[in-house]
């Protein structure tokens, strides 16, 4: 096997402190579990070791009116059963305590898990052989006694914000800032390294549909089955890194104990384990939470020591020859992917999916939200996919009319009362000039059922002419549809869509629905728009309710509708229900067949 050397590349940290350091189990201390399986930040904790309680407390209050959490021992012994259980991000440590003494507890803190974690020394020996011996010991600051609460608070913040340099917040590995000293000793002693580099698509746009909180945790995720791969991929002394260099993670290899290079075939064959194992666990460990697919890349290149080029030019040098080849692997995939988008098409293998809108007040089912899925075992089942590869090969229009086509066959046989809520891309009509577009619309449901279909609008997408798009509108109402501002809270046109388009609905977008009852500013803003909403006579519904805590957060803002996980898995809308009850024992699942 070769030995490997882990370096993980993602941008540097903007918030001030460090999550635990390599070698820590695998949850990071500052994002736990909440309800629901939601990741909710902590603060960040200052452990403060000092025999004098009263000085103890004065500290306490300091931090704590600063929004730190505070954990505190008078005594070396169990500062150091804090420190290792409870991992805080800063350590205030008192030089002169019976027992164990801060210079020999400083000396401790510096191996196994707390050999990262930041200790300023606060005590009244301010001499300099002090301030020199607790260095040696490891100290980062010094804080003298008696001390002044601005200071206290400066060095606190300069500590903290150096660690994060050093160290990513969310991932909790260590940046290539902290590791390219032993990066170029590494390389001192091989003629060759080898260098996998590992990207991540669709990020981005899960960002924007989901909210970051997402996407920390999927950086979390792969950060964590990195580090658990040691042993079977890894050998257990390799060291990690997080860099601003992208959505990425970079692995620098060694080459085996009885060769002086890395071979090719080595690193294609871990390139292949990484991709499979990454790809296998972000499904076993978001299974659900994900609405978008994400790709894994990983390319590989070598290294190579020379005594012309500086390290730091070598090594950006074999990054780009690693994103190189993922280039040309991304384009393999883009043509096979077009090559699928065109099958579906022409054989148009698209098909619904349905998820209940449900009436808060009585939790009656008003309508469904129908959602479009490619073939079940294609790559370009997610409607997200999807529509990505068709917005890529220019065919958005195409996709766009097949899958209005399929919602209106499909839904032919609900109820006419029930509300039928279908997707439409903005860029598939309101920047249409033709009239054909317009009467396709029209012509494909029948006026019965007009009344009960609204046509939601993503604020996600950009509307370039309001002019056309009032006119488009008003045609369409005239022959009965209804019409939606879908994703409201999170896009590109914000309150001018919502006034230009005088919508029937605006449906809250799920980054405002997530941990609503965590969040002051959220209840705020759903509080506003709620009381805009009814005084505009405009219905407003809650997406992607997934806890029970965000429903009843709804309820007491009096959002009238709601529809998410909690009511039911996008499937089939049969057998019909009346009413789905998130209080009972048990809710009926609707299975996703797609």
């Amino acid at each position: 096997m070769v030995p490997l050397h882990v370096i993980f590349l993602w941008p540097t940290a903007q918030v001030w402190h460090r999550l635990p350091p390599r070698g820590t189990p695998p949850t990071p201390a500052a994002h736990r579990e909440g309800d629901g399986g939601a990741v909710a930040p902590e603060k960040i904790r200052i452990l403060v070791i000092d025999d004098d309680r009263d000085l103890t407390e004065t500290v306490r209050g300091v931090l704590e009116a600063q929004d730190y959490e505070v954990l505190t021992a008078d005594d070396g012994e169990r500062g150091l059963e804090l420190a290792y259980t409870e991992r805080p991000h800063l350590v205030l440590l008192d030089l002169m305590m019976p027992g164990m003494d801060g210079y020999r507890v400083c000396r401790e803190l510096q191996f196994g898990y707390t050999k990262d974690i930041p200790v300023v020394i606060l005590t009244a020996k301010a001499d300099l052989p002090d301030m020199m011996e607790a260095s040696r010991c490891g100290a980062t600051g010094f804080v003298t006694k008696p001390f002044r609460v601005d200071h206290l608070l400066q060095t606190v913040r300069n500590v903290l914000r150096d660690a994060s340099v050093y160290y990513d917040e969310i991932t909790g590995l260590p940046t290539l800032a902290n590791v390219q000293v032993e990066m170029q000793r590494v390389l001192a002693d091989h003629p060759q390294l080898g260098i996998i580099y590992v990207s991540l698509d669709g990020v981005y746009a899960l960002e924007q549909l989901q909210g970051f909180e997402v996407v920390d945790e999927v950086f979390r995720v792969i950060g964590q089955r990195l580090l658990s791969a040691r042993g079977e991929l890894l050998r257990g002394d390799d060291y990690v890194s997080v860099s601003s260099l992208g959505n990425a993670f970079l692995i620098v290899l060694s080459p085996a104990r009885d060769q002086a290079t890395v071979d090719d075939r080595d690193l294609l064959a871990i390139k292949r384990r990484l991709e499979e194992r990454l790809l296998r666990d972000l499904e076993l460990e978001l299974e659900g939470r994900l609405l978008m697919n994400i790709d894994v890349f990983v390319g590989y290149a070598r290294l190579a020591r020379s005594p012309k080029v500086r390290f730091r030019r070598a090594l950006l040098q074999a990054i780009t020859e690693a994103t190189t080849r993922i280039e040309s692997e991304r384009g393999e995939l883009r043509d096979r992917l077009r090559g699928e988008l065109d099958r579906i098409l022409t054989s148009q293998q698209v098909s619904c999916v349905y998820q209940p809108v449900v009436r808060l007040k009585d939790y009656v089912v008003v309508g469904y939200e129908l959602l479009a899925r490619g073939p079940l075992q294609s790559d370009l089942h997610s409607a997200d996919a999807l529509f990505d590869v068709a917005r890529g090969a220019d065919r958005l229009t195409e996709l766009d009319r097949l899958c209005r086509q399929t919602a209106a066959r499909s839904s032919a046989t609900l109820p006419a009362q029930i509300l039928r809520f279908v997707n439409i891309d903005p860029g598939a009509l309101f920047r249409t000039l033709s009239d054909v577009a317009i009467d396709e619309y029209i012509a494909e449901l029948p006026e019965a059922l007009r009344a009960a279909t609204v046509l939601e609008i993503t604020e996600k997408s950009v509307i370039d002419d309001f002019d056309h798009c009032r006119t488009v509108i008003a045609r369409l109402r005239a022959h009965g549809f209804r019409v939606a501002v879908d994703d409201a809270g999170s896009g590109y046109s914000g309150l001018q869509t919502i006034v230009e388009t005088e919508p029937d609905y605006i449906k809250l977008d799920i980054s405002l629905t997530r941990n609503l009852e965590r969040s002051l500013v959220k209840q705020k803003m759903v509080r506003t728009l709620g009381a805009f909403c009814r005084d505009a006579g405009i219905e407003l519904i809650a997406e992607g309710v997934e806890t029970r805590e965000e429903l009843d957060a709804l309820r007491e803002l009096d959002v009238p509708y709601a529809q998410g996980f909690l009511f039911a898995q996008p499937g089939s809308p049969y057998p019909l229900r009346d009413r789905i009850d998130p209080a009972a024992a048990a809710i009926e699942e609707v299975a996703d067949d797609a």
